[in-house]
Formats: C-alpha cells, sequence, structure tokens
C-alpha cells in the first residue's frame, strides 16, 4: 500500500523531444503489455477473449479490457480505487504531443466508450449520468507521470459507503439501492480527487479476474450501441504487421529492481 509509486525515468532513447523515436522501449512496462497482446475485436466470443488475453502472458499479471490497433486498457496494478483502468497507446510515445494523428484519434474515439464501459461494471446499479470519476492524464515527472508512457487514468469514484453488488444482483432501476450524492471535496483532498492521487491498494487478482470480464461484457454492449457489430469486427484486420513487428523486439528488458519469471518466459517491469 502506498501513494508514492516508484518512478521509472524517461531515457534518452525514447525521450518525447525525439521526433523520431522508437515505437518501444524495453524497459517500458507498457510497451511489453502492448507487445504480448494482440488487437482482438471487443465483439470477439468471450471465451476466445479471455484465451487471447491471458492475464498470465506477463508477470506480474496483466488484466487487459481492450487491444485495438492503436490502443491498450488495462487493470491498473496499483488502483486508487476498485476498477481503475489505464487506456494507452500501443505504440511508445512519452507524451501527449507525441502521439500521431491516427493514435489520437482512436483514443478520442474510444476514451468515452471505455469510461462508460467501466463504469457500466464497477457501478452496475449506478446510472453513468449519477456516477462520479476521474479521467486523468499526466505528462512528465514534473506532472506526475510515472511511466514515461502516454496514459489516461480511469478513476471510478462510488458513493461513501457503497456496496460493490453482487454478481446475480439485478441492476434495474427499480431495484436499484439509493445512495446520497457525493459531497463536493474540499482543500487537500479536493486537490488530491483532482489530480487522481490517493492510497493505492495492490491489484486484488481473484477480483480483477471477474471485474475485467465484466468490463469486457460493458465494452461490448457499449460497441454494438455506438458504433454497431460490423465495425467491431473490422477493427483488427489491419493491425498484425504492428503487432508481430513489436514482439520480435526484445521483451525482457526492464528497469533496476526484481523482476519474476512468468509461464511465457516475458517478464513486466513494475508499472503504476
Amino acid at each position: 500500500m502506498s501513494d508514492h509509486p516508484l518512478l521509472i525515468h524517461e531515457s534518452r532513447t525514447h525521450s518525447a523531444s525525439r521526433p523520431d523515436q522508437e515505437d518501444f522501449s524495453p524497459s517500458c512496462p507498457f510497451c511489453a503489455i502492448a507487445a504480448t497482446y494482440s488487437p482482438t475485436s471487443p465483439l470477439g466470443n468471450p471465451e476466445t477473449m479471455a484465451k487471447a488475453l491471458d492475464p498470465e502472458e506477463l508477470d506480474p499479471l496483466s488484466f487487459v479490457l481492450y487491444s485495438s490497433e492503436h490502443v491498450v486498457a488495462f487493470l491498473d496494478i496499483m488502483p486508487l480505487t476498485r476498477g481503475h483502468v489505464l487506456v494507452a497507446p500501443r505504440k511508445h510515445r512519452v507524451k501527449v504531443g507525441d502521439l500521431s494523428p491516427d493514435e489520437g484519434a482512436e483514443i478520442g474515439r474510444v476514451l468515452p466508450l471505455l469510461t462508460r464501459s467501466v463504469i457500466k461494471a464497477v457501478l452496475p446499479d449506478i446510472p453513468h449520468e449519477e456516477a462520479d470519476y476521474n479521467v486523468v492524464q499526466n505528462n512528465g515527472p514534473g506532472a506526475a507521470q510515472v511511466v514515461p508512457h502516454v496514459h489516461f487514468h480511469i478513476v471510478p469514484r462510488p458513493p461513501l459507503n457503497y456496496t460493490y453488488p453482487q454478481p446475480s444482483s439485478s441492476s434495474s432501476s427499480s431495484s436499484r439501492k439509493k445512495y446520497p450524492p457525493n459531497r463536493a471535496p474540499s482543500g487537500r483532498q479536493a486537490s488530491a480527487i483532482l489530480f487522481g492521487r490517493g492510497m493505492r491498494e495492490d491489484l486484488d487478482y481473484d477480483d480483477a479476474a471477474v471485474l475485467v470480464e465484466d468490463m469486457r461484457a460493458a465494452i461490448r454492449e457499449e460497441w454494438e450501441r455506438t458504433f454497431g457489430a460490423r465495425e467491431g469486427e473490422q477493427a483488427t484486420t489491419n493491425s498484425a504487421e504492428t503487432v508481430s513487428g513489436m514482439r520480435s523486439l526484445n521483451l525482457t528488458g526492464g528497469t533496476e529492481g526484481g523482476q519474476r519469471g512468468c509461464r511465457s518466459g516475458r517478464r513486466l517491469p513494475w508499472k503504476v
């Protein structure tokens, strides 16, 4: 438990100031995730998706809920709240200003959908219009960026004394438990919430395994409602080259400190 995550320093080989920056950094945990998990249709069969996005492919385990040509989304390994998700470009981009037009366009296109899906999975008995959450993005150590690879935090903010529904519970409007709205924070608490800060806990792997399935199901529902079924199936057709090229690079490099082997032989540096 900590509110001071370890900082992974930006290396000169992939500095945001370089226009010819590399697409992959062997010391970057997010690059390792992107290179391990191929683009997968959000409308795919749940069992097929579970196999393609097996969290045990990396160590520590990585719970991926969305993987497309340009974007990956996964559970934070040290969440601020239950369901804390990171949304990142697949290629190594240090700051938002480094994103290509295509990368920026896809993040902008799917971030609202992913946010709705995360809230639907984490707070299923609270309508989106009544839910509170942060979407936070930091650029550079002075702005509290921990991993030098662009990422957006989606941080659900459940009501005080919120009780997470059991999987079999109904989320219909007639059976929903009513919670008073969150009070507007003040002082230091307001600053901490504004910038997505607070006490962090280690990710509960058992809960994460269930939660990531709920998030994928919510993404499927939101995708069909927003884009339709056909577009989801076409989203992965032109991306094999990108991922296979990244997979050919060395995935075992990392930061100093303890790293453990995993089933696939790939090792993941500590991540935020």
